[in-house]
């Protein structure tokens, strides 16, 4: 018996069997729902991204009118992050995080505080939405599992595993033809369900539709390799068929939750309750001792009078000072959440889910870096302007209506592209995982096969 015949024979009896195609119907219609949800996600947060834009065209509008009749130095800008070519694939931790930022708050830790990061339901925030994220991560596991569990328990049941391996092939190669034939069968049609629906939502870049077909189809080699390992021990489909199960139980639902139990522990995060409150009273604290300073120690009356009234230049110096004293606070806060946020970075790595949600997050670009690299330039674009208005002040010289134009603007710079070394880390963990995987069946079946 060749391994061709062998694959052959696999392909045949699964185009037989007519729950597959049931699979497929209800995995089609799931993404196709999923992509929809994703889209509706997207047009939403491109609506609140125009109506932040309008409003600070507004802002400049303002400022544009008053300069024209007084002096002014600076004006209010709103950077938004927008939102990425393969959105419709994952809403991600997207709504975990601030879009938008208001450069003319106070104090710095404060640019994201004055818009909500979300624009949904909360209801649906706390549940997590239906995205096609969800498909791949935790619906592909039970078609592959579905069309795959009884991949050599069928043989046993019916005692013809003997007669089989009286042909001149071992057990080892017959269980990894018949698993690769199978997840051909399942895994290229899921692929391309998937790929279809995330174009239909709008996610139509090239080399992100690629990525996401690799992380579909490493995705499904785990657990084609889980199928493999379940088939040395199972003697009967419903033992293999409850082992699937279990394990689809532990590894997309279990081991997340209790990994994230375990990090809450060793790495508690930061109280944002305490941190407001302790920021505000701070800020409260130091506005308060400015302006007694401001009141016992007036700016002297220079003659000739400055273009830029002293006032404003008071009133600026005292935000930056303001800034300078909060940042201690503000940067230790920050720590405590880096060192959290890196602590599950690490631990992605040995749960094959979540390196493919993070993943996928990533290629979506609704990933924590990315909102965090918004964040980061949104306060270096803040630095920027104030340098900017601390020149005219230095000079004396008002903003005028045609240098408005010309005053610093936002430009996102995107971290990085749909390969970008956070997805390549966890292909490279699911590739590892799968690996050790198939050598633990390969050694178990050998010291099976040993006299």
């Amino acid at each position: 018996m060749s391994t061709f015949a062998v694959g052959a024979y696999e392909v045949r009896r699964l185009l037989r069997d007519r729950a597959v195609p049931a699979l497929l119907l209800l995995l089609l219609m799931l993404s196709g729902y999923a992509a929809w949800n994703g889209a509706d996600w997207v047009r939403q947060r491109n609506a609140a991204i125009d109506l932040v834009k309008a409003e600070e065209q507004k802002g400049v509008e303002f400022v544009r009118r008053i300069a024209e009749k007084a002096p002014v130095a600076t004006s209010r800008w709103s950077p938004v992050l927008p939102t990425g070519p393969m959105a419709p694939l994952s809403i991600g931790q997207a709504e975990a995080y601030p879009f938008a930022a208001d450069i003319m708050v106070t104090a710095g830790s404060q640019i994201f505080g004055r818009l909500s990061a979300d624009i949904g339901n909360p209801t649906v925030r706390a549940a997590g939405r239906f995205d096609l994220a969800f498909v791949i991560v935790f619906l592909l596991p039970l078609v592959v599992l579905a069309a795959t569990y009884d991949l050599w328990s069928r043989e046993r049941e019916r005692g013809i595993d003997a007669m089989v391996l009286s042909q001149p092939v071992a057990v080892g190669s017959l269980i990894a033809v018949k698993a690769l034939a199978r997840g051909l069968m399942v895994l290229l049609p899921s692929a391309a369900i998937i790929l279809v629906a995330a174009a239909w939502a709008g996610a139509r870049e090239l080399a992100g539709l690629l990525a996401l077909a690799l992380a579909v189809l490493a995705y499904g080699c785990f657990w084609l390799a889980v199928v493999v390992i379940i088939s040395l021990f199972a003697r009967r489909s419903t033992e293999a068929a409850i082992a699937a199960g279990a394990i689809w139980l532990a590894v997309v639902v279990m081991a997340p939750a209790l990994t994230l139990a375990v990090v809450d522990l060793v790495a508690p995060p930061p109280s944002e309750m305490r941190f407001a409150t302790a920021l505000k009273a701070r800020t409260t604290e130091i506005q308060e001792r400015q302006r007694l300073f401001r009141a016992a120690h007036p700016t002297p009356v220079r003659s000739p009078a400055p273009r830029i009234p002293d006032g404003m230049r008071d009133l600026y110096a005292d935000r930056v000072a303001a800034d300078r004293e909060l940042a201690p606070m503000v940067e230790a806060h920050q720590q405590a959440k880096d060192a959290r946020r890196h602590l599950l970075d690490r631990v992605r790595f040995f749960l094959p889910s979540v390196a493919v949600q993070d993943a996928l997050d990533r290629i979506a670009g609704s990933d924590a870096d990315r909102a965090l690299a918004f964040q980061q330039q949104a306060l270096e674009f803040k630095a920027e302007s104030q340098r900017w208005t601390q020149d005219r002040l230095d000079r004396d010289a008002p903003l005028t209506p045609a240098e408005l134009d010309e005053a610093p603007r936002f430009r996102f710079r995107e971290p990085g592209g749909a390969f970008q070394a956070g997805v390549l880390a966890d292909f490279a963990a699911l590739a590892i995982v799968t690996v050790l995987i198939l050598i633990v069946a390969g050694a178990l079946r050998a010291r099976a096969a040993t006299p």
